[in-house]
């Protein structure tokens, strides 16, 4: 239900918190979280745009988190590049359903609902901090280097 973008967004915000203290070139990026490097800078232009990372140019340039992790939470990496889409009426334009929803829809929007509940309630920082995260990125020119993200349910 996450567009791979996002998906994206959202393990790059999670290294830019783990390495909150120094600044990550689009490369280094690329590589520790897996996605493929055109795309990397693509995300980090949306999320700069944003005011969640920040680029620093220069002998030591790179980029780094740019907002508080504790206070940004999953769902508001997603919005930034690929915000969820709730089903407000029927996507088939049937005249019958255009003051509730079919059965079918109605329980796609309600799975919608509960995404949004689930990464709403954990915050970039809260992600570093559990103790429940299974590895999903690694950084292979630091093999101690280790990037982990937890899908909540």
């Amino acid at each position: 239900m996450l567009s791979k973008t996002a998906e994206y967004a959202l393990r790059i915000m999670i290294l830019l918190t783990e390495r909150k203290k120094s600044s990550q070139t689009a490369k280094q990026i690329a590589r520790a979280t897996q996605v493929p490097p055109g795309y990397t800078v693509k995300v980090l232009q949306q999320l700069g745009r944003a005011r969640l990372s920040k680029g620093q140019r220069g002998r030591n340039g790179g980029f780094v988190l740019a907002c508080d992790p504790e206070k940004v939470h999953l769902l508001d990496v997603v919005n930034v590049i690929d915000p969820l889409a709730r089903i407000v009426e029927c996507p088939l334009g049937r005249a019958d359903h255009q003051h509730s929803l079919c059965p079918l829809h109605k329980q796609i929007d309600n799975a919608i609902a509960e995404l949004e509940k689930s990464l709403s309630s954990m915050s970039l920082q809260e992600v570093i901090d559990s103790g429940e995260s299974s590895s999903l990125c690694q950084d292979h020119t630091n093999s101690s280097a280790e990037l982990s993200i937890h899908a909540t349910g």
